[in-house]
This record gives C-alpha cells, structure tokens and sequence, in this order.
C-alpha cells in the first residue's frame, strides 16, 4: 500500500482512512505498509510507527497488517521491529541491509538474530535490484528452519530464483510470495502461495482474481487477469517510484498525495496518459 501525504509531504491519516475503506470492499488476505512503495525509505521511524499504529487501529483485524520494518543495521532493525511489534502486527516484512551488500552467511546471522528477538513472525524481503544482494534459495532454506521466518517475499522478477525458494524451503508452510507483478501467476503455476502486489492499489479486484482463477483452475481468466496488470506496469516504469502509481490512485478518485521529496510527482503529459488509462480500465470494468 502507498502512503498517502497531505500536499505539505506529512502522512494524511484522512486520505489512509479513504484507501484502506477502497481496499477492504474487496477479498484481498491482508495489507502491506511500508513497503517500497510505502516510502518507507523516506520517513522517520516515527511517522512509521504513527502511521503503523493507525492502520493497525483502522483496520482492527479486518484483515492482516504486515509492517516494513527492514534497516540498514542489526541492531537498529531490531529495535524498531521490537517497537512496531508492540502494535501486534500480524508480521513484519523485513528488507535486507542494503549500500554495502551483505554475504549470504551475513545474511543468515542477520535474520536470525532478528528472529530470535521478537514475537512477531518474519516475512524476508528480497529486493536486490534495490539493495545490491539477493537472498539465495540456499539462504532461504536454512532460514525457512526458524519457526519465527514464515515466508518470503521475492521482488527479484527472476522466477527461477522463486523456483529455488520452492524447492529448498524447510516446508510448505513457509510461504513464498511474489513481489514482482509480472510473476504472480507464473509463481502460483509453480506451486508459490500469491503475492503483495504494487498494482493492487488500483486493480485490486483484478489482482485478488489472478489468484482466485487459479484457485478454481480457471487458467485462462487468470491468464487475463495476469495481463491486464501490464498497461499499469507501463506507466509505472515510466517515473521513479512510487510517483506514477501515487498518480494513478488518485485519477481513479482517491486521492493520495505526493510521492515524497525529492521524487517527483508526473508531468501533464505523463498526467494525461495515465488518464487514459484509467480511461481503459473504467472503460473494460477493471476498477
């Protein structure tokens, strides 16, 4: 889930409420704050408990609340993931260090200690086209050992990296989520669980029918369902993140904002493209 602003860049409690109230007319098994796309780079680690403690309050166990909590230290992740635990989220997704890249076996050293610290369970979160490292499936695997790690999310867009994650996790169990769009179908196809999806802030009907077609062995709605995410990938590559689908939440009528500074909201011309689209998307009955 993005994190909506007021226009003077601080996090709008009454425009969340709005998008949270969107997102829970529909089926969808829970809800990722904090995230990439949540901005959480760019906030304090105040406003992200603040904003953590609402959603959490708002949504009163409506569905699952996952909460990023991923730093660039042990010992900071650790104290914020103990602090954001207080909340009782129902898991944290935890981002790996990033700048300097860690080794596989710092890796592992990391999430343990993590693990081992709090009550809360663990979801990793593979992001190495940001970070600079990516969590091997041999990593996985003996991470997948911890009662405390109970799954992972993979943004890596590499299906066979998910594959490995598949094969070598300690047990079914331990879910492996998509994180890359594109991919959420081809992982279900390979035995994955689902997916935290970015585009699910617009297509979230759509999004949530990619899994329930596959569900009901339905491959060829969900085949459609798969590719109607794309004219929305498109634009969404075509700004740095999360400014387009901060844009496209609000064209379709729920306005969230800015992105955070210093990334940059869409020009007119990228504005009406994007009003096209939502055009398309009205249009076919996709939202």
């Amino acid at each position: 889930m993005v994190t909506p602003l007021a226009d003077d860049q601080k996090i709008s409690y009454s425009r969340t409420d709005k998008l949270l109230d969107k997102l829970l007319t529909y089926n969808i098994n829970g809800i990722f704050i904090l995230g990439t796309n949540g901005e959480a780079y760019s906030l304090t680690e105040d406003e992200k408990f603040s904003f953590a403690k609402h959603v959490i309050e708002y949504v009163n166990h409506r569905t699952q609340i996952f909460v990023g909590t991923g730093l660039n230290s042990t010992s900071e992740t650790i104290a914020f993931s103990q602090r954001i635990a207080t909340l009782n989220p129902d898991a944290l997704s935890v981002v790996t260090p990033y700048f300097v890249p860690p080794t596989q076996e710092e890796l592992i050293n990391h999430f343990e200690k993590l693990a081992n610290s709090v009550n809360v369970p663990i979801i990793l979160y593979n992001m190495p086209g940001k970070t600079g490292v990516n969590i091997d499936p041999e990593t996985v695997a003996e991470l997948s050992k911890n009662p405390n790690i109970v799954g992972v999310k993979d943004s890596s867009g590499n299906i066979e990296n998910m594959r490995g994650y598949l094969k070598l996790r300690a047990n079914k169990e331990f879910g492996v989520l998509s994180g890359s769009d594109s991919k959420i179908l081809a992982l279900l196809e390979a035995g994955g669980d689902g997916a935290i999806a970015a585009t699910a802030n617009l297509l979230t009907q759509n999004d949530v029918d990619i899994y329930k077609y596959y569900q009901d062995d339905n491959l060829k709605m969900a085949e459609k369902c798969q590719s109607r995410i794309e004219p929305l990938r498109k634009i969404l590559h075509t700004r740095t993140t999360p400014s387009a689908l901060k844009a496209t939440v609000t064209a379709s009528g729920i306005n969230v904002g800015p992105a955070k500074d210093p990334v940059m909201m869409p020009n007119s011309d990228e504005l009406e493209d994007i009003d096209r689209m939502i055009s398309y998307y009205r249009t076919n009955n996709i939202i």
